[in-house]
């Protein structure tokens, strides 16, 4: 009898499978867990042998620790009926340990690769820290047609005075530009 169970449970099983004792102990845990009326209407229609079979296939792909933790888990996550050979797998798959990749391989570069590299890197970086626009030479710009009489707007007003560090204003009818001096430094 035990050799044609395990004949029946490796066939079922495939490549990766339990052993006949360790889906024996699975359905066992989930009998335990739930009772096994909860367990036989789950699977209604298979024979243990049939359940043992499938737990076989579909749980062998995981390690044993694996399954143990996931069987120990089962009732708190599914505390009302006892889960599914999917369900039960994806509990698994959960408590798989998760693989290390390894780290690509160092570039193999001449000398005179990584200097033209170098290179190239640090003049991105100058390019990116250089400065976009000259601000000054916009504000000078914007005080020459203030103070021709052109109307500018109040933005560009507050902005252009700010960026040259002066006070743009009318006293008697006439414009005028005057620096400002910092209250703390006099």
């Amino acid at each position: 009898m035990v050799e044609r169970l395990m004949c029946d449970v490796s066939q079922a099983a495939g490549p990766a499978l339990l052993t006949e004792e360790q889906a024996a102990f699975a359905l066992q845990q989930l009998a335990g867990d739930y009772g096994m009326a909860a367990v036989r209407a789950k699977w209604e229609g298979l024979t243990p042998l049939q359940v043992k079979a499938t737990l076989a296939k579909r749980l062998g792909k995981f390690s044993w620790a694996s399954i143990l933790r996931a069987l120990d888990v089962a009732p708190r996550r599914y505390p009302d009926f006892p889960p599914n050979t999917g369900q039960l797998a994806a509990l698994c798959e959960s408590f798989e340990p998760v693989p290390m990749h390894k780290a690509l391989p160092a570039p193999s570069l001449t000398p005179e690769q990584i200097a033209e590299r170098q290179a190239a890197a640090e003049e991105m970086a100058r390019k990116v820290a250089a400065p976009r626009y000259d601000f000054k030479a916009w504000a000078r710009k914007l005080r020459a047609e203030w103070l021709s009489g052109r109307n500018l707007g109040m933005q560009q007003q507050v902005m252009g005075a700010e960026a040259l560090g002066e006070r743009w204003h009318m006293d008697n009818g006439k414009r005028e530009c005057s620096p400002i001096y910092d209250a703390e430094a006099a």
